[in-house]
């Protein structure tokens, strides 16, 4: 594998996958405080990381997935572009 190759993938793991794993470590979400109750792995890092996916998933289902398809559409064009960036 290739530099641009690990780097893309770094970026996708990054923006896609560490948030569904962030929002399933934290259980007890309220939409009023746009705060979660209690994580397994408990750090402030990963409880302000889970808190922004959940409410960027709250927005979206009120505004027709928009904001989700931005959020998607601007991580595959930094894996796509970053990644020319870098030199071999």
């Amino acid at each position: 594998m290739t530099k641009r190759k690990v780097l893309a993938f770094f970026i996708y793991f990054v923006g896609l996958v560490l948030p569904v794993l962030a929002m399933l470590n934290c259980s007890g979400w309220d939409e009023g405080s746009m705060q979660v109750q209690s994580c397994v792995i408990d750090s402030d890092f990963i409880r302000a990381y889970a808190n922004f996916y959940y409410a960027l998933l709250l927005f979206s289902a009120f505004m027709v997935l928009i904001p989700l398809i931005i959020y998607v559409g601007v991580i595959i064009l930094i894996a796509m572009f970053l990644p020319k960036i870098i030199k071999e």
